[in-house]
């Protein structure tokens, strides 16, 4: 496949085809990569290939990151999930041979670049550190798995769609906060992301994979899943209706997203891809069942029960997502001008802004996905570690001069449908002008 224009080369050189035809999923995701990322079955890190095949059931962080990987670069996703020099010595151990082709790949990561520096003075803020969650991020994600099965209980016994409604919030929560530990090493706290409709292990792919690593980005599946209902990139041909429409029906598809999730996820079934199913694809199963068997209801009546709870909590989780930090005129999409610096770090500072509202507690921040940069910089370190970070992000946009802005809630609510609206490229780089303070944690 040829290459594009120089002056179109980021974030790809080459166009994912297979996300061009529906239905998008993660496992098109990987097979787009596999086809375009130059690692020749294997494993490819910068512009070394390795054969990883023998440590994929001793991996740290669970042998599943291995497995999906497998004939892709995961130059972006090793660099970002070590936090220590570990990893990068024990790589050098399974090296067979260097690339033949250019990474497809605009992003750097050089030695003395923005990004690297961030992570050696990460490493001496993290040290001696616990790994994984501490006491009160375990508890907050504990609390509201049971509170989710409890009040979609309680909406059963009193047939109160308002129980219900409120029981759905607390799925949305659940969800969101189960996201901090999806990022992690396998535990058990991200099976609570399934029960909503969606899948944590689809998610370790088109969230952790491709949204966190490369952000606003055709190679984002937040951002080419939804199209053409929501078209984030700045694109001259967008209609008017795209460009107005979602101010309108937004709610109502907001609704029915963990239901397309399912559908994607039985979509293989329907095929006869019988081993497409996972033990964990029934925990959604657990908030009927509970609603039958400690409420006493028929499974008529649990079900239509757990359909309100369901679009409820769809509603809910998609309107925080959705309206939480990436989207905003302000903020690089890829078809603006992009950052002459190509450094993976600085392109993540430039595709998020930090909302305060949201940073003000550990417990907003879980269920809000709150300190977004730093999350996003440092993928796999527990929320109730990432405050810890900050004072070493600070120095070094201070070093590098580089700044990004704080925005209200409303700001980045009314700026997701603005971007939306938006079918004209920025064309001043990030960078290139002040934009506002370095965010300050509080």
């Amino acid at each position: 496949m040829a290459p594009r224009n120089e002056e179109e080369r980021f974030p790809l050189w080459w166009n994912p085809v297979l996300r061009e035809a529906p239905p998008k999923s993660a496992e098109l995701f990987l097979k787009d990569k596999q086809r375009d990322d130059g690692a020749e079955g294997l494993w490819r890190v910068h512009d070394g290939l390795y054969d990883i095949s023998s440590f994929i059931d001793n991996h740290p962080g669970g042998s599943e990151w291995l497995r999906l990987t497998k004939g892709t670069d995961i130059t972006e996703a090793f660099e970002a999930h070590h936090t220590t020099t570990a990893a990068a010595h024990m790589l050098e151990l399974f090296y067979v041979r260097r690339a033949s082709t250019p990474r497809n790949s605009p992003y750097t990561f050089h030695k003395d670049g923005f990004y690297r520096t961030l992570q050696r003075r990460a490493r001496v803020a993290l040290a001696g550190v616990p790994r994984g969650p501490n006491f009160a991020s375990a508890l907050i994600a504990d609390l509201l798995a049971l509170g989710t099965i409890t009040f979609s209980v309680l909406a059963a016994a009193t047939s109160s769609y308002s129980m219900g409604t409120l029981a759905g919030l607390l799925v949305a929560l659940n969800v969101v906060t189960a996201h901090n530990f999806l990022h992690q090493k396998d535990n058990f706290r991200m099976y609570y992301f399934n029960l909503s409709f969606m899948s944590f292990r689809d998610w370790r792919v088109g969230h952790a994979m491709s949204h966190h690593l490369f952000p606003n980005s055709l190679l984002d599946l937040d951002i080419s899943m939804f199209a053409p209902l929501f078209q984030y990139l700045p694109d001259p041909s967008k209609t008017l209706w795209g460009r107005y429409g979602p101010w309108i029906y937004s709610p109502f598809i907001y609704s029915i997203m963990f239901h397309g999730h399912m559908f994607l996820r039985l979509w293989p079934l329907a095929k006869g891809r019988i081993d497409s199913l996972r033990l964990d694809d029934a925990i959604p199963l657990v908030i009927p069942v509970s609603m039958m068997a400690f409420a006493g209801v028929s499974p008529g009546d649990a079900f239509w029960m757990w359909m309100w709870v369901t679009v409820t909590s769809s509603l809910f989780f998609h309107i925080i997502a959705f309206n939480g930090a990436h989207h905003h005129p302000e903020i690089f999409h890829e078809g603006d001008a992009p950052r002459g610096d190509r450094d993976w770090g600085l392109a993540q500072l430039d595709t998020v802004r930090e909302r305060p509202a949201v940073n003000s507690s550990l417990f907003a921040a879980l269920t809000n996905f709150g300190y977004h940069g730093l999350h996003h910089l440092f993928p796999a370190v527990d929320h109730s570690r990432l405050p810890i970070l900050y004072p070493a992000l600070k120095i070094t946009c201070e070093e590098f001069r580089v700044s990004f802005a704080e925005y209200s809630l409303l700001e980045m609510y009314k700026g997701q449908f603005q971007q939306i609206a938006r079918n004209k490229p920025n064309l001043v780089p990030p960078g290139q002008i002040d934009i506002g303070e370095v965010t300050r944690h509080k």
